[in-house]
């Protein structure tokens, strides 16, 4: 019997590994998910001051684009995650960050004037209310 208990368990331990058999092989819809992210974080960290030319300026306004409505909000709040982003993506110091979620709080009726403010227009307007407010950015 002990015999038989022992070849029941070798067996039972062969048929649970070879069911969880790995493959070191990427599948093709987890490269191409890989690459995409991989381009669009290139992309969104790849940035310069909008409006200059260059393809920093094209990841910021593509980020812009993406995340407007967030952005929208949060520029409202003077807080959020999409905002810090973007601080982050045109460059500004960390030790401004406050002070550039209080610039587009306090700015936030001359970035969004109207409803049919674009992203562009609003890249614009931000850059000129932190040119005026003295916040370093690219």
């Amino acid at each position: 019997m002990n015999f038989f208990s022992t070849l029941l368990f070798g067996l039972a331990v062969l048929a649970f590994l070879s069911g969880c058999a790995t493959t070191t092989a990427p599948t093709e819809s987890s490269t191409k998910t890989f690459d995409k992210t991989t381009n669009a974080t290139l992309d969104a960290t790849s940035s310069t001051s909008p409006g200059s030319s260059g393809s920093g300026s094209a990841g910021v306004e593509a980020f812009t684009q993406e995340n407007f409505i967030a952005l929208k909000g949060e520029m409202a709040a003077g807080e959020g995650e999409h905002l810090a982003a973007l601080g982050g993506l045109l460059h500004v110091p960390a030790y401004e960050e406050e002070h550039f979620f209080l610039v587009t709080k306090n700015t936030y009726s001359q970035l969004y004037p109207s409803s049919s403010t674009t992203p562009q227009q609003m890249l614009v307007t931000l850059n000129g209310a932190l040119i005026a407010a003295n916040i370093p950015h690219q």
